[in-house]
């Protein structure tokens, strides 16, 4: 639970004990689990922001700066190699998570780390090549704009945007609340950094651009108004802000107020809590959304016998409207029905768009190897060369899973305005990651990139040889008295054809080689990644289908429970004072809930422009 709670979220757990109590005593466990559920969100609610930028832009200076803390190393020769996770916590821990070996199957582990040694385990200087097997590094400490559940990632700089590491690392952003991408004030927006852009917008809903190093280049102001020109010019929604993190630093260590603002921080951390603010909103929205449901269902059954009993003349319309009710929720279980339909026809055709996307991608990435592989000699730049392959299509991959996340999520939005359920709005699917990781495992065969150009001497020496016995031969059957040396000239001439010419077929076999290893590299990477995305799809469909699957039990079970209690009453009959009393006391209570919602709506609706925390 974070450290510090709003009063809102305590009352909607206030709220939400009391309704839990009442489903048990409607016999409802459906509905007490299903609140219990929304509690586990509402307290353990932690709002992530990802921390993201080519390298050395500046990302671990700013989260520094932000915290006016050194967390994440800084230093002309670090850059970040793997995620740093940075947490609120009472003393200053940290702790590392480990992959297990490639083949044995593990989960892997955690364990705690010196604090003092966190550059040795983040850093490329410390950790080359991630060779610990590093998944990410969590660092605990206690600030105050981390005590109402706020996480900063750092995310790896090694390699770019375009990296592997980075594109796995950014892979987890549609569960994330928020980006801050980090490009310094040096020069406008790259053609990389806007595409990027654009894929990790459609992966997080809300993306704030920070312009950093502002002390450094005094023309950060025409920078920033010229980046969100192109970002507009692009339709790429993004808010912008410039900071300085050193300037932030010397205010920190000097208390200076005055000298704080001109760094732009105060601005961040007011951006970062309305993110946080929001987050809390969202969930607190959600955990009412859940109530609204639970307390309309177990009003169904109290109403029904209310009415039966105080109106027996009216029992047979009653028992029709609810026989009615059932018949309709019985209906939405039914594998015709719409919903379902709607569920099914989507997935199949989110599962042939993505496919055919990704197979397009990497069409388009095989030609440009190609053209590039007909430029260069693949002994000479192989290494840089597959490289940049293999972050090409780390790029494409990501791309092609921000693409289905946002199909999956209109799908869902067309199925939910199908289901005539509030609630349906608020089912989130299982959380599913861009299958990035694989293309570290995929391997090239490069063996000609060892082969020499063999036989090429021999090749010149056999044109030079030829060259000379015919120079001889002609001159000595035309019998001129020319000398044998000068036999030399044309021998050399040729040889040096031969030379150029071995060369030459050697240098296309060469290419050809590669392009047909870049042809199988790329047939491994369709096949690996676009089974991970069917499987993805598929998960994804189910969780959903689960999920609403569960909604239409709830609707079944309280028309049913409402049926049996209106026929049990008009058995009753109006004399039972003891009955009557019990159903108006139970019809309170849910008004008295009922209200308290009310009450709180009309709280946020007052508040919503309001951030939460303060901690600048």
């Amino acid at each position: 639970m974070p450290a510090n709670q709003s009063a809102a979220a305590k009352h909607v757990l206030e709220t939400l004990d009391m309704t839990v109590k009442g489903a048990h005593a409607y016999d409802r466990p459906d509905l007490a689990e299903r609140l219990g559920t929304a509690r586990r969100l509402l307290e353990a609610a932690t709002v992530t922001v990802h921390v993201v930028g080519e390298f050395k832009q500046g990302k671990s200076s700013l989260i520094n700066a932000l915290l006016t803390a050194p967390v994440c190393p800084v230093d002309d020769d670090i850059a970040t190699a793997v995620p740093t996770e940075i947490r609120y916590a009472t003393e200053l821990a940290a702790s590392a998570t480990f992959d297990s070996a490639p083949g044995s199957n593990g989960a892997g582990w955690t364990e705690t780390i010196p604090a003092a040694d966190i550059a040795a385990y983040v850093s490329e200087a410390g950790n080359p090549g991630n060779e610990r097997r590093l998944r990410a590094v969590s660092v605990g400490i206690a600030r105050q704009l981390l005590s109402t559940g706020l996480v900063l990632i750092d995310t790896p700089g090694v390699g770019g945007l375009g990296s592997v590491a980075n594109a796995s690392a950014l892979s987890s952003l549609p569960q994330s609340h928020a980006v801050l991408f980090v490009t310094d004030a040096s020069q406008e927006l790259t053609a990389a950094e806007l595409g990027f852009l654009r894929t990790v917008r459609e992966l997080c809903p809300r993306v704030l651009l920070v312009v950093t190093k502002t002390d450094l280049y005094p023309e950060w102001a025409r920078i920033l108004d010229l980046d969100l020109g192109h970002l507009r010019r692009r339709a790429i929604d993004v808010e912008g802000i410039a900071v300085s993190s050193e300037i932030r630093s010397l205010a920190a260590k000097d208390a200076d107020q005055e000298l704080n603002a001109e760094s732009g921080f105060p601005e961040l951390v007011k951006r970062i809590n309305d993110v946080l603010a929001g987050s809390e909103r969202i969930a607190i929205d959600s955990t009412v959304t859940h109530l609204r449901s639970a307390l309309d269902q177990m009003r169904v059954s109290a109403t029904a016998r209310r009415d039966a009993l105080l109106h027996p003349e009216n029992a047979a319309d009653l028992v029709a409207r609810l026989t009615e009710a059932k018949d309709k929720a019985d209906a939405l279980r039914e594998r015709s029905s719409k919903w379902q339909l709607l569920l099914q026809d989507g997935f199949a055709d989110i599962a042939s768009d993505i496919d055919f996307d990704l197979r397009d991608r990497a069409r388009k990435a095989l030609h440009e190897a190609e053209a590039g592989i007909e430029d260069g000699d693949p002994a000479k730049n192989w290494e840089e060369f597959e490289n940049w392959f293999r972050q090409r299509l780390a790029g494409e991959a990501l791309e092609n899973y921000a693409l289905f996340v946002r199909r999956a999520k209109e799908v869902a939005s067309t199925v939910g305005e199908h289901f005539e359920l509030e609630e349906s709005e608020i089912v989130t699917a299982r959380e599913v990651h861009a299958p990035i990781e694989l293309l570290e495992s995929f391997t090239v065969d490069s063996a000609f990139v060892e082969k020499k150009a063999k036989g090429a001497g021999m090749a010149a020496f056999q044109k030079a040889y030829g060259g000379f016995l015919m120079f001889t031969m002609l001159t000595h059957m035309a019998a001129l008295a020319i000398p044998a040396p000068f036999g030399l000239i044309p021998g050399l001439l040729m040889g040096r054809a031969g030379l150029r010419d071995e060369k030459k077929r050697q240098l296309e076999k060469r290419r050809s080689e590669a392009k047909q290893a870049v042809r199988r590299f790329v047939d491994e990477f369709q096949m690996q990644v676009g089974k991970d995305s069917r499987d993805a799809i598929r998960h994804v469909q189910r969780e959903l289908r689960t999920a609403w699957t569960e909604r239409v039990t709830e609707l079944q079970r309280s028309a049913a429970a409402g049926l049996a209690a209106a026929q049990e009453s008009a058995k009753t009959g109006e004399n039972d004072v003891g009955a009557r009393d019990r159903i108006e006391k139970d019809m309170a209570s849910l008004d008295m809930l009922s209200a308290r919602l009310d009450d709180l709506a009309a709280h946020l609706e007052r508040t919503r422009t309001e951030p939460v925390g303060t901690g600048s």
